[in-house]
């Protein structure tokens, strides 16, 4: 999903990428993750390509996804996993997952038996593994297990800010990892450095990291605090440069299940701490304020807000902020400008928050 560019554009540095994957799969790397939309749904031929360039194919596992948002009906399925096959240059995918599900997704997956197809494509040999990639709560991440008996693993967001899914509606956290494990679900971690935030994060926790007994770099708190859960089967990075290569490698060499003593996980909750005294609005995107009479994206531009505040951008030292999911938004017509102060969001709002008063603050900081 975050392969190296070519300067300028928005295409594949396929060389790059090339010398990426064969140091990664030398220094013992043999999960490659990729999906229909990724890089304008070029990530698909540029790593199946690579695979069958350098004689890689049979001594890796590819996981590949179904773009469950461009099933219109049943036969779509078999003609995308065909198309994804044909880009990956082979003749099966051995993780194959329904991509990114929540609730409503799942119900539609539901209506259009995408369970049966998958069933059907691995006796057919064209799939070995059965999965879901998820972004919805602890509450429907279990309905999804509860309903299908045939998962074979899944993939959550988990990290040490998303690792509880019982304050959280948008990733089921540390009670997903047991509960897949209760049903014999393996579980992949995405986002495990929270899309390079817990790498590169703020300095309140660079100098929390620092003052720690023991050295290590960001990136390293991140991953170690991931792989300390032994129902972790593997962690997915966007690796995108060689540095980040060797270090995650290097990390996970020295990383085992319940390996980290209670010092050092307080370091890591002292770092969580510090992030979550930034967050600015205490939304869980639970959309109970939506549709907004006016056009008004009341989830995105709060999530825009925190987001830009856990990285800092508010702090004493650090210039103005600018959101660009937050332009976006505003050029869109769906901004906090468009607000009119009716309150009749704040009516629907079960963390009864102060809407209208929430988004004049977050469009001054963010614009």
């Amino acid at each position: 999903m975050r392969l190296p560019l070519v300067q300028g554009t928005e295409d594949i540095d396929k060389e790059k990428t090339r010398e990426l994957i064969k140091a990664a799969y030398n220094e013992g790397i043999n999960y490659y993750d990729t999906a229909w939309p990724y890089h304008h749904g070029k990530s698909e031929e540029v790593l199946g390509s690579i695979l069958a360039e350098e004689n890689l194919r049979d001594k890796v596992y590819i996981a590949d996804k179904c773009p469950v948002w461009e099933i219109k009906e049943e036969a779509d399925f078999d003609r995308i996993l065909d198309e994804q096959l044909r880009r990956l240059k082979t003749d099966h995918i051995d993780f194959y997952l329904l991509h990114a599900m929540h609730a409503s997704s799942w119900e539609n997956m539901k209506k259009l038996h995408a369970t049966s197809f998958m069933e059907r494509a691995k006796k057919l040999g064209k799939i070995k593994h059965i999965g879901f990639s998820f972004h919805d709560s602890l509450e429907v991440f279990k309905k999804m297990i509860d309903e299908y008996a045939g998962w074979e693993f899944c993939q959550i967001q988990y990290n040490y800010l998303d690792d509880d899914g019982e304050k959280q509606t948008s990733n089921p956290g540390k009670q997903a990892l047991a509960y897949a494990a209760k049903h014999e679900i393996g579980v992949i971690a995405m986002e495990p450095l929270r899309g390079g935030l817990l790498a590169n994060p703020p300095k309140g926790v660079r100098d929390i990291f620092a003052a720690a007994e023991t050295p290590r770099l960001p990136a390293e708190w991140g991953l170690r605090f991931v792989w300390e859960s032994q129902e972790i089967v593997t962690a997915l990075s966007g690796m995108n440069d060689m540095t980040q290569v060797l270090v995650n490698c290097a990390t996970a060499s020295a990383s085992f299940p319940n390996s980290l003593p209670q010092k050092q996980l307080a370091v890591v909750k002292q770092a969580k701490d510090w992030f979550e005294s930034r967050i600015k609005v205490p939304c869980t995107h639970c959309n109970y304020c939506m549709p907004c009479p006016q056009g008004v994206s009341i989830p995105d531009i709060f999530s825009a807000y925190n987001d830009a505040s856990l990285r800092g951008a508010f702090e004493a030292d650090s210039p103005k902020s600018v959101s660009a999911d937050y332009i976006k938004l505003k050029k869109d017509g769906k901004g906090a400008d468009k607000c009119v102060g009716c309150g009749l969001c704040a009516t629907k709002c079960p963390q009864h928050i102060q809407i209208p008063d929430m988004l004049k603050e977050a469009g001054e900081k963010l614009s």
